[in-house]
């Protein structure tokens, strides 16, 4: 029996709350704002298996702590080792992959790309140093294509501005990273019936789409930088609040063509408008949803506006989750497994 190295990385999801721009007439493409929590969160345990046994297939096994992943996991997780194999590491040897905990797919949460770089560090971890700038292993695995804050967000945590890219960019900017108040919470709220974009229907909904209007990306700047980054960095929690609202309100108004409304579920559109005349702002979609975020100012606000939440009862198959914002980036543990 030899001793086989083990690397296990843990993520947490991504939020995002909207592009800055989509077809501009010119300049940077994409961008956007959003936050990295603590959970849901991918963990992916990888091992070699013995050199000895380098004609087995790789294992991939998806644990019963991890029935939130979606069918597609393992496939996806092949595709990265397929992809790491050709494009960095050519003697990769067979792989013994485990899927520990999971980020729910087509939920807005980064599910995607948060497997993808986790499973992709891990190999990094196993063959080398673990030291592939996260860019570049965005670009071996085929994510960051619009978005960039998974990728910036699995780096380091906190808030993320992407300043989006040139077209002869592969990922974007990383324009500002911010530690996001510690006691700040966000409430999750899971439409058990509906489901966000992706695939083939999202690259449809973008190619569909006009263009941002030049105002709106004016507008949707100025209420980042102006008003909710410097409502973060002092504390400020009404202030970005408030912002945060304005700026999921903006985003969705323009993707409202290619999702159905403001909200892809259109009965979030009522539980934000019943939450505002509660004094309750800082309600946003993340990314295509069908998840809505509310920023509360603490564990007890996020448990008192779940309780509100559930008790309606057009929300009744509505599932909450309070979540804590995640400052740090993926991490990475390496110990010796036994093998043989």
């Amino acid at each position: 029996m030899t001793s086989a190295r083990r690397v296990t990385v843990s993520t947490g999801a991504r939020l995002h709350f909207g592009l800055l721009t989509h077809r501009p007439t010119s300049g940077r493409e994409f961008g956007g704002m959003g936050v990295m929590v603590n959970s849901p969160g991918w963990t992916i345990a990888v091992t070699a298996i013995d050199a000895a046994e380098d004609s087995q297939p790789d294992r991939i096994i998806v644990e019963d702590s991890a029935t939130l992943a979606c069918p597609e996991t393992k496939s996806r997780i092949a595709t990265v080792i397929d992809r790491m194999r050709r494009e960095q590491f050519l003697n990769v040897p067979p792989l013994d992959v485990r899927v520990l905990s999971a980020i729910p797919s087509h939920r807005g949460l980064g599910s995607g790309t948060q497997l993808a770089l986790a499973t992709a560090r891990a190999i990094d971890a196993c063959m080398n140093a673990g030291v592939i700038p996260v860019d570049q292993l965005a670009q071996l695995t085929g994510r960051g294509l619009r978005s960039a804050v998974g990728t910036w967000g699995f780096e380091s945590g906190g808030l993320i501005v992407d300043g989006g890219k040139l077209e002869f960019e592969p990922v974007g900017t990383l324009a500002t990273r911010l530690q996001f108040p510690a006691d700040w919470r966000f409430l999750l709220i899971f439409p058990k019936s509906a489901s966000g974009l992706s695939g083939e229907d999202e690259i449809a909904a973008f190619e569909n789409l006009s263009g941002m209007p030049q105002e709106t990306t004016d507008m949707l700047c100025r209420l980042t930088v102006m008003q909710f980054l410097p409502a973060v960095q002092n504390g400020d929690f009404g202030r970005a609040s408030a912002a945060l609202c304005q700026y999921g309100r903006r985003v969705g108004e323009y993707f409202a063509p290619a999702q159905g409304g403001i909200y892809v579920d259109s009965r979030m559109l009522d539980l934000s408008l019943r939450l505002a005349d509660d004094g309750i702002e800082g309600f946003a979609q993340t990314s295509w949803g069908p998840t809505c975020a509310v920023l509360c100012q603490d564990e007890i606000m996020a448990a008192r506006i779940s309780a509100l939440v559930q008790s309606k009862s057009q929300t009744r198959d509505f599932e909450c989750l309070i979540t804590s914002p995640l400052n740090c980036g993926a991490s990475v543990e390496i110990a010796q497994a036994a093998s043989g």
